[in-house]
This record gives structure tokens, sequence and C-alpha cells, in this order.
């Protein structure tokens, strides 16, 4: 059998340094096969029981929440304002008149609008205003209460410094 194999290694002319390395790849082979089917050895299984760290970090992460919580009550106080009780004022018109010439305006220069009173209708009178405008506007006047002032209406999606500046004369508070 020994001289069987060696023949056919000369017949495949097989050089002795490309014999030592499929050998050595082989042996690695064999190792490495049998090393991860008895993965045990290798890795055994582990005895410790996390259930006890698991309900001690979640009993801590627990505790770091009230904290958080209890610090940023601190800094962002909820106001419980109704905004029935407070009386409105009325926005004092400026002596000169917006200028009207540049804007293609629905409105008239003398009639502004309430945007915090004002429906969505009736927002859509303003000029760059549509639809989707003026309900982002009322939602967000649902949501954060009654605007303050008129440059609270940048926070709305959509209107920017351009289109503020067209409707900023046309609307009141």
């Amino acid at each position: 059998m020994k001289r069987k194999l060696f023949y056919l290694l000369e017949r495949l002319q097989i050089k002795r340094s490309e014999r030592i390395a499929i050998s050595f790849l082989m042996i690695v082979t064999v190792i490495t096969t049998l090393l991860y089917s008895s993965a045990d050895l290798i890795f055994p299984k582990p005895e410790f029981d996390y259930s006890v760290s698991d309900s001690i970090f979640a009993a801590r992460s627990a505790q770091f929440t009230a904290e958080r919580e209890r610090i940023l009550e601190r800094y962002s106080p909820e106001i419980d304002v109704h905004f029935e009780n407070i009386p409105q004022i009325e926005a004092v018109l400026d002596t000169v008149p917006p200028d009207t010439a540049n804007n293609n305006t629905k409105v008239d220069a003398g009639s502004l609008i309430n945007i915090n009173k004002a429906s969505a209708e009736k927002l859509q009178e303003l000029p760059g205003i549509g639809p989707a405008y003026a309900s982002r506007i009322v939602e967000w006047r649902n949501t954060n209460g009654p605007f303050v002032s008129k440059d609270q209406l940048i926070e709305i999606r959509g209107i920017g410094e351009k289109r503020l500046e067209t409707i900023r004369p046309l609307i009141t508070l």
C-alpha cells in the first residue's frame, strides 16, 4: 500500500513541499473537526444563574429612571393654565399699514386674522396657506395651546421665514 501511494504521488508529480503543506492542512482540519464536534470541551455550559443579576439590573434601572424623572421635574414644571379664563388683549395696529402692494392677499389690510381663534377655512384666506397648512396650524394650536408670538408659526412644518414674512402683517394673536 505504501508503495502504491508513493507511485501515485510520483504520477501526480506532487513535490515534497506540496505534500508537507497538504498533510499539514489535513491534520489541522481533522483536529478542528474533533474540537468543534465536542463543543462542551471548549465552551462549557454556563453554571451561573442570570436571573439574580437580571433582577438587580431591573431594580437599579427603575431607581435610575425614578431619579432622572425627579430631576427633570425641577426643570420642566407643568403649567396648568386654562386659556378660557385669560382675558384676550387685542393687538394695537401699527400706525403705518402693512405694505400689501407686493402681496397678492385675499384679505383686506384692515381685517387681521386671529390665528388663535380662526378656523381652518378662515386661515386659508391667508396668502400661501392652503388646507394642509391650515390644518397643521389648528393641530399645533390644539396640541400646544394658543400662539404667544407670530414667530411660533415657524415651528409648523412647511412654514419658513419667507412665508411667515408674507403673512405676518395679516395676522394677529
